[in-house]
């Protein structure tokens, strides 16, 4: 016989993860992408409309709410302070406003055009005067105004110059009225007309002086103007006194500003001036007093201060810059949601509805290990999350980076991958648990709003610094603290100047990522057998480890935002912080029991011994770790010197309602049925054992307070009423009976359940000879 020689097969090459995945993946790949892109622009588009709509608007509650939050400062663009002009929210209103602005602009810039003018040319006339004055003798003893010479008598004339007012001249240790006052004899002043004449001189010296001092006036007054109208455009004074006096009928000036052109000594007057007289004559009149609110001081009291509009049209400061980084917040914001609730959610659904078809087993036949099919149910269902969270991630970290930084982002983006993967493995393990009980949609509602309720409730706490434990509350909280840390609102972001924020925050992060590692390891197990437990005894330990530490650190944190002043407050802070760790230990315990490997198998009696005196190892351990928390808050709060006795009676009653928790939680999971009937009966037997805790610790302060000795258990040593002994002595009596009766041996149940088995082992028996085997398990 010919041999034919066969080569070694070569080895299977291995698939790349793409492969893997890509049963899961393809399935309408494109829609989803399609669907995934159309949403990711719709919510980008209407949250930069948002952004846009909010940072831009100009009304008062958006001022204030804006001013709230430290984007804008309140007085970054109008104020009711000194010196700057109100806000106006109303756009009619401003423009009335603006408009009586104007026109008071122009208004005072005319008379300050026109005082100018004559300022100039009374100057210029004083020092005529004085020229003429050194040239040419004049007569002063005639008794006549400058000796009777008209044209110094015009030079001598001082001009009206309102709003501004003239000083009484001195001169010589007089004080006249005016310069045709000192350039006139007078035989009680003067005892020649020489004298006469020195004091002219001296008197046109001293009306230079005040009116260089009103020209600085007039100076001082343009300055104050943020926006001068400056008109060059003059009348001719001598051609408008004949317009006026011929044809008074095409011109409305106010005899008050008929007199005021008329007191002018220059040869032309401001045009712009003689205008608004004509066309504002009311305005105009009420300029030329010195009081006006138009000149807003100045005149007779020196404030020199810049005018400015009673109140201007409020406008949004915000930046581009600020606009992108809020846009940055949103978005990223709005992924991190999607990747830490939607995906998760979607994710638990999915592992539910696969666990309740009994399609998990199938699915691990095809080859892939359990880890490749725990990918596989994130990635799978979750293309459309995956990638709208994606784009969202990338468009926020893009405009964050631009605005804030690339080293701001690290802290964001390094929590988010760690809680991301934590969260999605937490959801497959609890899918996977919950799907053989409950429906798949009510496995992702229950997921979401154990994710959302206690998130929003820690983000909250750890962002406006309320208490650092919210940043234990899931995997929300700190996500969405380091995230407003960075968004530049005021108040609002992740305090690591707090002492116990970098400590939450580092224990929150290893927590999660422990859960998450914890389900997944359950996952790998359960994957084909899903009757075996959701936890092993080891990581039991472990999260009840992680629970009292929590409980711990949540005592530490409420004591430094709430300070105890006594005993009473002290026990209720630790009550509050410790009340959860109870019912999540004993939860623990009873999830990581120990079954046979079949289906609706329960645990036996040496199991749940086990598990009991595990749980008094958990008793020990929170003792001490609460405990050693609780005489560090004590020694804070400045109790630790005052008297005190342990409360024996009281931690005897919580050890006793703690056991007789456990030992129902014990007592239900060794039965098929009737378990709501034991939880029920547990139930009641605990609330009745809280009940006699608090009139316990009541009785015991009291006992303290009057006797200064501890109480012993059950209150031997405290006078009590026989009816409350009797309350205590049932409620003992029935805690005791159900510890017991949760860790007996049922040899009865135990017979009744392996003759079930036998039968059901005869029915599994097939026609070909295989008895009781299984196809796929």
């Amino acid at each position: 016989m010919n041999e034919i020689k066969r080569e070694p097969s070569a080895p299977p090459l291995e698939r790349s993860i793409w492969q893997r995945l890509r049963p899961f993946v393809r399935r309408d790949l494109k829609g989803r992408l399609i669907s995934a892109s159309i949403a990711a622009l719709v919510i980008a588009g209407l949250s930069w409309f948002g952004v846009s709509a909010f940072t831009h608007l100009d009304s008062a509650g958006a001022q204030d709410l804006r001013v709230e939050l430290g984007l804008e400062r309140a007085t970054e663009v109008c104020s009711s302070r000194t010196g700057m002009p109100d806000c106006s929210y109303d756009d009619r209103a401003q423009a009335e406003v603006d408009k009586d602005w104007d026109r008071d602009v122009r208004i005072r810039s005319a008379i300050l055009q026109d005082l100018d003018l004559r300022i100039t040319a009374t100057l210029d006339n004083l020092d005529e005067a004085q020229r003429l004055l050194g040239r040419q003798e004049f007569d002063f003893g005639n008794g006549l105004a400058a000796g009777g010479d008209v044209r110094l008598t015009e030079l001598l004339a001082l001009p009206d110059l309102a709003p501004m007012r003239w000083n009484n001249i001195y001169a010589n240790g007089y004080s006249v009225q005016d310069l045709q006052e000192a350039a006139t004899y007078d035989a009680l002043r003067d005892a020649t007309p020489a004298d006469t004449r020195a004091l002219l001189v001296a008197a046109i010296d001293s009306a230079r002086t005040q009116l260089l001092g009103f020209q600085a006036t007039v100076n001082r007054q343009r300055s104050r103007e943020p926006a001068p109208v400056v008109s060059a455009t003059t009348l001719d004074r001598d051609a408008t006194r004949v317009e006026l006096a011929v044809h008074p009928e095409r011109h409305d000036l106010s005899l008050a500003a008929k007199q005021w052109f008329e007191g002018g000594i220059a040869d032309e007057l401001s045009r712009s001036a003689f205008l608004l007289a004509n066309g504002e004559a009311t305005e105009f009149t009420a300029a030329l007093n010195p009081a006006d609110p138009r000149w807003a001081g100045g005149w007779e009291a020196t404030t020199w201060t810049k005018l400015h509009k009673p109140t201007i049209r409020y406008s949004s400061p915000i930046t581009d810059s600020t606009r992108y980084r809020l846009a940055g917040i949103l978005f990223f914001a709005i992924g991190c949601f999607v990747f830490v609730v939607v995906g998760p959610v979607v994710t638990a659904t999915a592992t539910a509805r696969e666990r309740e078809a009994g399609t998990l087993p199938v699915l691990r036949m095809t080859g892939m290990s359990a880890g490749d099919l725990a990918m596989a149910m994130i990635v799978g269902p979750n293309v459309f999350a995956l990638a709208l969270g994606g784009a969202l991630l990338l468009g926020g970290s893009l405009l964050l980076a631009l605005t804030v930084g690339f080293t701001a982002m690290a802290l964001p983006l390094g929590l988010l991958a760690i809680m991301v993967v934590a969260t999605h493995l937490t959801a497959i393990g609890l899918g996977d648990a919950l799907g053989q009980r409950v429906n798949a949609m009510v496995v992702g509602g229950l997921l979401g709003v154990g994710i959302l309720i206690p998130g929003l409730l820690g983000a909250g706490l750890a962002s406006f610094d309320v208490a650092a434990t919210g940043l234990l509350l899931g995997p929300l909280p700190p996500l969405v603290a380091t995230v407003a840390d960075i968004s530049g609102i005021e108040q609002v972001g992740l305090y690591l100047g707090s002492e116990l924020t970098l400590t939450m925050l580092t224990y929150s992060v290893a927590a999660q990522a422990l859960l998450g590692l914890i389900c997944l390891g359950s996952w790998c197990r359960r994957v084909e057998q899903g009757w075996a437990p959701l936890f092993s005894p080891l990581e039991g330990v472990a999260l009840a480890l992680v629970s009292i530490g929590c409980s711990a650190l949540t005592l530490l944190d409420i004591s430094h935002h709430h300070q105890a002043q006594d005993f009473n407050a002290l026990n209720l802070l630790t009550f509050l912080s410790s009340a959860f760790l109870l019912p999540v230990l004993a939860w623990l315990l009873v999830a990581s029991l120990r079954r046979p490997a079949r289906a609706r198998a329960v645990a036996d009696h040496i199991e749940a011994r086990r598990a009991f005196l595990r749980f008094q190892g958990f008793i020990v351990v929170t003792s001490l770790l609460v405990g050693l928390t609780y005489h560090l808050v004590m020694n804070q709060a400045g109790l630790a010197t005052t008297d005190s006795e342990v409360m024996w009676a009281t931690l005897a009653q919580l050890l006793l309602a703690a056991e007789t928790g456990v030992a129902t939680l014990l007592w239900a999971s060794r039965r098929r049925e009737r378990k709501l009937r034991v939880a029920f009966l547990g139930g009641a037997v605990v609330i009745m054992q809280l009940a006699s805790l608090l009139g316990t610790y009541g009785l015991e302060v009291e006992h303290v307070a009057l006797k200064n000795t501890a109480a012993m258990p059950l209150l031997l040593n405290v006078d009590v009423s026989p009816y409350w002994l009797a309350f205590m002595v049932l409620c003992w009596s029935a805690g005791l009976a159900l510890i017991f009766t949760a860790l007996m041996r049922r040899r009865d149940e135990q017979r009744s359940a392996a003759q079930a088995q036998a039968e059901l082992d005869d029915e599994d028996d097939d026609e070909f000879g295989m008895p009781g085997r299984r196809l796929i398990h």
